[in-house]
């Protein structure tokens, strides 16, 4: 992934910006726990789909989570997909928010808000892109939770439940998001025994003490 001058993290096609952390914090005033439902369409950033330099469609405050999730799924195991990329957010009326569409020439990306279509990529290349996307998009989900006020064995639940991400590849990377990996490794065996007996089909997503 790369970082780039104005902020963006970036992939070829899809570049996230700032975190908007509001509906996070509202809930969290709550005191309730949140679901995997709920955390998807809480986790936002500026959106961006652009073409290299051009951009195609912006959007703030897009729910980047529930994105990730979709592209993850659609990605399967890495074979090249049988059928088109259609994403319809929660948040949205329209269909095809985000598109990608197997053309003559690849892949390209669109919207249903925008006429044209970024370049057509080889299938690798826009792999590539989306894998940039979703580990970007999975970072900001922890560095989010961990800012309103989850613990980092919280944070690790809920990408676990409500990303999808495995235990061993949320682990580093929220102990590197919180940038407290001395205070977790401190207590981590008592700490990963707990995690581990949360069930993963737990709907309620922090851990408690």
């Amino acid at each position: 992934m790369t970082e780039t001058t104005d902020g963006w993290t970036s992939g070829r096609w899809l570049r996230i910006g700032a975190p908007n952390l509001t509906d996070l914090r509202n809930f969290w005033a709550t005191g309730r726990r949140i679901t995997a439902a709920e955390l998807l369409l809480y986790v936002e950033a500026d959106l961006q789909l652009r073409d290299d330099d051009r951009i195609l469609f912006e959007e703030p405050r897009f729910e980047v989570a529930e994105l990730a999730v979709a592209l993850t799924q659609w990605v399967g195991e890495g074979t090249e997909p049988d059928h088109d990329f259609v994403h319809d957010p929660s948040s949205y009326e329209e269909t095809g928010v985000i598109r990608i569409i197997r053309t003559d020439g690849g892949w390209a990306a669109g919207s249903c808000f925008i006429t044209g279509t970024t370049a057509a990529q080889p299938w690798p290349v826009v792999r590539e892109s989306i894998d940039t996307f979703i580990a970007v998009a999975r970072e900001l989900t922890a560095r989010s939770l961990l800012e309103v006020g989850w613990s980092i064995i919280e944070t690790m639940a809920a990408l676990r439940r409500g990303l999808g991400v495995p235990l061993r590849e949320a682990k580093p990377l929220v102990v590197r998001a919180s940038g407290r990996a001395s205070e977790f490794y401190a207590f981590q065996d008592e700490a990963w025994a707990a995690l581990k007996a949360v069930p993963a089909d737990d709907d309620a997503l922090e851990f408690r003490e």
